[in-house]
């Protein structure tokens, strides 16, 4: 039942917010943010690890690897007067797609569409709080996913990490992660899934991890990047 529930829940939601993107042209921003950057044409390329297990209640078995290439081009979306900065998104195995990048008063946010939950909108570093600062926020642009609330409990683990990646070293890193959690039936919230983001000064993420009803389901490696 709870795989059926997630599955309408997906397909709702990413109905919804095709329907009400409203992008429009606008001059890409002159300078990039220390960990997210925006300038028009540059580019990360990542290799995108996903998995599956037979119990996993999202229907993906084995191991897919693929190349991801984000790219800023250029334009923006208002989310609800949120104004964030497209990415196209390529894959070799998956329909190009457009995630967005927005980021105000520290808060570095991703709004992107997942296989499990539709559109979704992570809060993925707050660049002024130290190691062991929690926030929560809400990863749904609308509050709720079909009718449910939901949250995400955000958390600095580290900072001033030296991480190596296709590599090459990375100095500067802090990783944070997410718990996404929902309340279904006023029964009280529970998590449903668990992001890591390591994100590189002046470079932007470098490694995300994703897990999905306890299991780990995606890992995506930066294997090179050019910001502009």
């Amino acid at each position: 039942m709870r795989k059926n529930f997630f599955v309408i829940l997906a397909l709702l939601t990413i109905g919804y917010f095709s329907c009400n993107k409203n992008p429009y042209k606008a001059a890409p921003p002159l300078t990039a943010y220390s960990y997210f950057p925006q300038t028009f044409g540059s580019t990360w390329r990542y290799r995108d690890s996903i998995f599956g297990e037979a119990t996993n209640p999202i229907a993906l078995f084995g191991v897919k690897n693929d190349t991801l290439t984000y790219t800023m081009n250029g334009a923006t979306t208002d989310f609800n007067s949120k104004i964030s900065y497209d990415v196209d998104v390529s894959s070799r195995l998956f329909p190009r797609h457009i995630a967005d990048y927005f980021v105000s008063k520290h808060i570095y946010e991703l709004i992107e569409p997942t296989l499990a939950f539709g559109l979704i909108d992570l809060q993925i570093l707050n660049d002024t709080a130290h190691a062991g600062y929690t926030w929560n926020s809400t990863p749904s642009l609308t509050t709720l996913l079909h009718n449910s609330p939901v949250r995400a409990i955000n958390t600095i683990v580290e900072t001033d990490m030296t991480k190596i990646e296709a590599g090459r070293i990375y100095t500067s890193v802090t990783h944070t992660a997410i718990n996404f959690q929902i309340n279904i039936n006023n029964q009280g919230f529970y998590n449903i899934a668990h992001f890591d983001f390591y994100l590189a000064g002046d470079v932007g993420i470098i490694e995300k991890d994703a897990y999905y009803y306890g299991y780990l389901n995606e890992t995506q490696t930066i294997v090179d990047f050019h910001i502009k």
